[in-house]
């Protein structure tokens, strides 16, 4: 019977992490469906959905025991098919947000997308550096569902009032063709 889990791995950054976690999956009979990795912090992360079949799975948790040896912590937790997992009706909303870094920025904007019940699907920030000045820039991206009953105007109007009080560069994307 094919199951799928969530495999989520950290160790220090380093070439070859990427390539140890998929040859211990491929070796003992798992498919990735889909992950997420990145370097933060001087650390690899790797967030993996893969199926296997059932037989498979304690060979699979044993190769990734193997993986202590390399200086990667791993956990495992249970999934749900990605083809048959329904999600309610939602409107897509996307969003850029660019400011000078200060603290709090995430959670005032997530705030609004709660209030609202609103599912984040991805979110992503990063702080860089002014190509002249160095100062500090924070960058957010984020991949969103709102309710089809919660009307997505007043989501906007919210978070273009937040962009007024916190002087961040506010901009709503094209929804992202899958």
């Amino acid at each position: 019977m094919k199951m799928y889990r969530l495999l989520f791995s950290v160790g220090k950054d380093r070439p070859g992490i990427v390539h140890d976690v998929s040859t211990v999956l491929f070796d003992h009979g798992a498919n990735i469906e889909d992950s997420r990795m990145a370097a933060m912090g001087g650390r690899f992360g790797i967030m993996t959905l893969f199926s296997c079949e059932a037989v498979d799975l304690d060979k699979i948790r044993a190769g990734l025991e193997g993986l202590k040896k390399a200086g990667l912590e791993t956990s495992l937790h249970e999934a749900e098919d990605p083809t048959v997992t329904s999600l309610p009706a939602a409107l897509p909303l996307n969003v850029e947000v660019t400011s000078m870094d200060h603290p709090g920025i995430v959670k005032k904007v997530v705030r609004i997308l709660h209030n609202h019940q609103v599912n984040i699907r991805s979110l992503n920030t990063r702080v860089t550096r002014a190509p002249l000045s160095g100062a500090p820039l924070f960058d957010l991206s984020l991949e969103a569902a709102v309710p089809e009953e919660k009307p997505i105007l007043v989501v906007k109007e919210e978070l273009t009032a937040l962009a007024g009080e916190l002087n961040l560069d506010l901009a709503f994307k094209k929804n992202s063709p899958s």
